[in-house]
């Protein structure tokens, strides 16, 4: 359980620092040359090979593993030193990493968290629109549309750095909407990460088969005390030992 903790918040934050560093402007970033940006592609890459091995060795239908996890080999071919190609690569590789791990990928794929991401962004981006429409031009700490951004995610937050401010009244405005609805907004995305996560932790390892197979057994385990059961929990219990016999006898066969 530690050790798979322990992945799982390696593989959150090597998403983060590879999505900065991909999507980072290498003129500002003296640092991010091509050299070392092929370095880490190296080095990324011998990590996807390690875990597509072992993955590979541990699967019971290596043929079938192989088709359906084609998009894994895409995504390792080192074509980084054509210049059209490296950055698309890249991106394939950002999305490779968050399919390595099970917890950020089945995120991704929540319906609740794609409505409250949705949502979020949604926010996000109307209110940055609308600072830059209002500020830009007048405001000398608001040039760009990344600096918009930037205050709508600081205000939302009620972070509140104080690196730029409005100083318009639609402006003014515009910021009391963030930090009224901000501290609910953060905490519905905060309250389905931490709810996401548990889920994870209690059915991790589990197919949807063998999930559904194990909830037909807590509730059979629940209605054991057959002489306090009303009419409509008896009919539920019966129906759940039908399954399980079906079930069974079914992986006899």
């Amino acid at each position: 359980m530690f050790f798979r903790v322990m992945y799982e918040i390696f593989v959150i934050l090597l998403v983060i620092t590879y999505a900065i560093v991909v999507f980072a402007d290498p003129a500002s970033h003296p640092r991010l040359t091509e050299e070392f940006m092929n370095q880490a592609d190296v080095i990324l890459i011998s990590f996807l090979a390690a875990e597509y091995v072992i993955r590979l060795w541990l699967a019971k239908d290596k043929k079938k593993f192989v088709i359906s996890n084609w998009f894994d080999l895409v995504a390792m071919i080192p074509l980084d030193h054509y210049f059209y190609l490296a950055r698309f690569m890249r991106i394939l590789r950002l999305v490779r990493i968050l399919r390595a791990s099970p917890f950020l990928w089945s995120m991704l794929k929540s319906k609740p968290m794609q409505r409250v991401i949705g949502v979020v962004t949604l926010i996000m981006l109307w209110s940055s629109g609308a600072i830059y429409l209002l500020e830009a031009g007048i405001n000398e700490n608001i040039v760009h549309f990344g600096d918009a951004l930037w205050w709508s995610i600081v205000t939302t937050t009620t972070v509140g750095y104080g690196d730029i401010s409005p100083v318009t009244t639609g402006g003014r405005i515009m910021a009391t909407i963030l930090m009224v609805t901000g501290i609910g907004t953060l905490g519905a995305l905060t309250a389905n990460f931490a709810h996401h996560w548990t889920e994870f932790q209690e059915g991790k390892g589990q197919t949807p088969e063998e999930h559904a197979h194990a909830e037909k057994k807590m509730r059979a385990l629940q209605l054991q005390q057959v002489e306090q059961l009303t009419q409509k929990e008896y009919e539920s219990m019966m129906k759940t030992i039908e399954e399980l016999y079906r079930e069974r006898n079914g992986e006899e066969r």
